[in-house]
Parts: structure tokens; C-alpha cells; sequence
């Protein structure tokens, strides 16, 4: 199987990086999560409820709705930060990439490790400017607040499609689609890179 693969590019300014990223990242993972799976038995089982939270961005016009969860928060600001410190402190050409990748595991065969399958893959690609004038500034964060909006609708659209996404398997095998480690919510497996 072939993974399900989305490439999002934008042009942002240094301070902008990590309201960009984790405003589309919040986004695809509110449609990606559950709550936790209580089973009864076998193959009946209950969901747990969310909590959502609106964000409000500081340096964009935009608004973006998060899973409360302590947990995923503080995962998703570390790997976002140490992307964003990446860029910031690169020479050169300032771009970089960072992905958000859903796979599945197969159960492990014996002494050999279970093999991993990813089944969709997001591709955020920024290119960092720096501009000098306030009003360059002003004019480009309403530019890229809109383009940010089109974004998140393109991410809806994109979920919203009936394609492959795992199928919720027996409480026995459920680490092998979701992960677990969580207290409060369950997302399917997921990596940040």
C-alpha cells in the first residue's frame, strides 16, 4: 500500500514558524484523534470525548482549534521548536521541511521487529524572508493569514475524502493502529520528522 502523501509550501517570516506549523499540525491531528477506547470486549468498545480549545495566533490574523491535551501539546512544541531553532540558525538559503506522517504496524513475527506502514504523510515546506519595514510586515501577515485559511480548508478537504484510514482493531492489537501512550486522548500512530 502506498502512502496517501500531501506537500503544503509557504513563505513565512522567522517569527511565524511555529503558529504556522502547529496551527496545520492541531488541525490534522483534531481529525486524526479519538478519544480514548474503553473495551468491554473483544471488539465492543466506547469512545471517549474530547476537549477542543480555539488558539488565537499572534503573529498571523487566524484562529485554529486544538485537542486540549497537556501531553500532545508538549510533544507537538518540541519538535516544532527544535524545527523552528533548525531554521533560524541555519547559513544560507533559509527553507526547511518537516512532516507529519500516520502509519500502522504489522505484529511482530517471533525475533524480528514489526514492520512499520505509513498510510498518509503531510509535507509542510517553508521558505523563511525577513522583511524591514513595518508595513512590509503588516501586508504580509494579512497575505499569509489567507493563505494559511486556504490551507486548512485544502487539509479538511483532503480528510474529508473517503480514502484508506486504519480500521479500529481488536483491543489486542490496538497498539499496532493507534497510539496508546496518551492518557487522554488516542490519536493513530503518528511521528513528527
Amino acid at each position: 500500500m502506498n502512502a496517501r502523501s500531501q506537500v503544503i509550501q509557504l513563505t513565512v517570516e522567522g517569527r511565524q514558524i511555529e503558529e504556522v506549523v502547529l496551527g496545520l499540525f492541531h488541525t490534522i491531528l483534531l481529525n486524526r484523534t479519538t478519544g480514548k477506547h474503553n473495551y468491554t470486549k473483544d471488539r465492543n468498545f466506547t469512545i471517549g470525548s474530547l476537549a477542543v480549545q480555539d488558539i488565537d495566533c499572534d503573529f498571523l490574523d487566524f484562529t485554529y482549534v486544538k485537542i486540549v491535551s497537556k501531553e500532545l501539546d508538549a510533544y507537538l512544541k518540541k519538535e516544532v521548536s527544535q524545527f523552528r531553532d533548525m531554521l533560524r540558525h541555519s547559513e544560507g538559503q533559509q527553507s526547511g521541511q518537516i512532516m507529519l506522517e500516520f502509519y500502522r504496524k504489522q505484529r511482530n513475527r517471533w525475533l524480528f521487529q514489526g514492520d512499520v506502514f505509513p498510510w498518509e504523510v503531510w509535507s509542510l515546506k517553508l521558505d523563511i524572508i525577513n522583511l524591514s519595514t513595518e508595513n512590509e510586515r503588516s501586508e504580509f501577515k494579512e497575505k499569509l493569514s489567507h493563505q494559511v485559511m486556504d490551507k486548512v480548508f485544502y487539509i479538511l478537504d483532503v480528510i474529508n475524502r473517503h480514502e484508506y484510514v486504519p480500521s479500529t482493531p481488536p483491543k489486542e492489537d490496538e497498539e499496532l493502529v493507534y497510539d496508546t501512550s496518551f492518557t487522554d486522548i488516542q490519536p493513530y500512530l503518528f511521528r513528527v520528522s
